[in-house]
């Protein structure tokens, strides 16, 4: 499994704004492109879907720009590869357990390779649900206090 620019480039884009915000001021998407060389454009792309899936909040007009919808400590890097990329799986049988689709293996039942694919889609999940982004920010220094970790 390999993930794309996508998840790579947004939870960069997240860490950038959690060290560079103070939980209230939004950061405009400039400054975000700016910090990290991703195009602007390519930016609003990836905040609109992470916006959607409630990770970052939008504040329009001249002081606008995103800021955290939550606090970084509560933000996993699997909430942002689930948001930018879909459901985390190995393998395409496992897409979309239990909605019609490529998850909907007919050879579910019998198949002999399955448990290994779900046992790997499961580990993938927990250590990818370990790493916040106060953790990436903070680079795991307890000392350091976490810049996201005002009420919002």
């Amino acid at each position: 499994m390999r993930l794309s620019t996508r998840s790579r480039y947004g939870v960069r884009a997240l860490c950038a704004l959690a060290a560079l915000s103070d939980g209230r001021r939004p950061v405009p998407i400039a400054r975000l492109s700016e910090h990290e060389d991703i195009s602007r454009q390519y930016l609003a792309l990836l905040f609109y879907e992470m916006k959607r899936a409630g990770l970052v909040d939008a504040v329009r007009g001249y002081n606008g720009g995103y800021r955290l919808a939550k606090k970084s400590s509560e933000i996993t890097v699997a909430s942002v590869v689930r948001a930018l990329e879909g459901p985390i799986a190995p393998v395409e049988c496992l897409m979309s357990e239990g909605v019609a689709g490529p998850g909907d293996c007919r050879r579910k039942a019998h198949c002999l390779s399955r448990p290994a694919w779900s046992r790997l889609q499961r580990q993938i999940e927990a250590a990818l649900e370990s790493v916040t982004i106060a953790s990436l920010v903070t680079r795991g220094n307890p000392e350091v206090e976490d810049p996201g970790a005002q009420d919002h």
